[in-house]
């Protein structure tokens, strides 16, 4: 379906290329010509400010909704994650209103936001140091460097699991050797040595957020994040997967595609109804063990059903 934008762009272009065939050639052809192109252009330029108009309309009616979606938000989600505690892994270049949405609803349900941390194209990147790096830091120098992310995603969703970790040396903690070398980097509040102490603990879940304009790298969702959301699925660990409404990089389809069903996926995550879909979504996930997929995009629900 060709895009409301691009039918305004199309009137205008059309409207300035009849006013310049109209300068240039007003000379040399017929009266009668030149008066069918002058109502021609009138009829467009009256038409585009209707386009104009009705897009203004519609502007008006999405802030409406958007802001009816906060109220209900605040209804449909306050104190239903109370007690629980959160971890959000994002990606670099992802869009900030999804965090913002995120961290929001989270706080606005009762529950207890512990670290926010992003990963960095340098777990996906191919230069051979920074590989090795990673490889000496996962424990795989042999690895294939192409099976790093993955490798890399895998043992980073076994350190957010619960596990007694008490006797665990600062240097033989993957997730401080994985911030310390910059592959994973904190997000607002650093990440200290009690803060480290308190991830992966019983209960806690995961919100692993990815997709937007301006993604730093379009194989991080791909290569780290999908295999992040399946191994913590796999090894029982709460998670939810999310992405921005207009989103250039997939994510959440990537997850949906990849047939992990014990997981929330929210697809409209930067609005308030996506923000009230994850805290929905995530009480149903650790009453039950049922995920679910929501949002607005195909094969997918507004909000879990009662």
């Amino acid at each position: 379906m060709i895009s409301f934008r691009y039918h305004i762009v199309s009137i205008v272009a059309v409207f300035l290329a009849l006013a310049v065939g109209l300068l240039a050639g007003s000379a040399f052809v017929e009266p009668e010509l030149v008066d069918q192109l002058r109502t021609q252009t009138d009829r467009l330029r009256n038409e585009l400010a209707q386009r104009e108009t009705e897009l203004a309309q519609v502007r008006a009616d999405v802030a409406a909704l958007e802001a009816f979606a906060e109220a209900a938000r605040d209804v449909l989600a306050r104190d239903r994650l109370g007690g629980v505690s959160v971890v959000v892994v994002t990606l670099e270049g992802m869009d900030e209103r999804l965090l913002g949405q995120t961290q929001t609803a989270v706080s606005e349900a009762g529950a207890e936001l512990v670290a926010t941390i992003s990963a960095r194209p340098t777990l996906v990147s191919g230069d051979p140091t920074e590989q090795g790096e990673l490889a000496t830091i996962l424990g795989r120098p042999t690895a294939d460097p192409v099976d790093l992310p993955g490798l890399a995603a895998a043992s980073l969703a076994e350190r957010l699991a619960p596990a007694d970790r008490s006797g665990l040396a600062p240097e033989e903690d993957v997730l401080n050797a994985l911030l310390s070398a910059g592959f994973l980097v904190p997000v607002g509040a650093g990440v200290t040595g009690t803060t480290l102490e308190r991830i992966g603990t019983l209960g806690q879940a995961v919100v692993v957020l990815g997709g937007g304009p301006d993604e730093a790298s379009a194989l991080l969702p791909e290569a780290f994040a999908l295999p992040l959301v399946r191994s913590l699925a796999a090894r029982g660990v709460p998670v939810a997967a999310g992405e921005p409404l207009v989103t250039d990089v997939p994510f959440v389809a990537l997850v949906r595609e990849a047939g992990v069903t014990e997981v929330v996926t929210v697809d409209d995550l930067d609005r308030a109804m996506g923000g009230a879909a994850l805290v929905l979504g995530l009480e149903q996930l650790l009453s039950t063990g049922r995920g679910g997929a929501y949002g607005v995009k195909d094969g997918a629900n507004p909000l879990p059903e009662p």
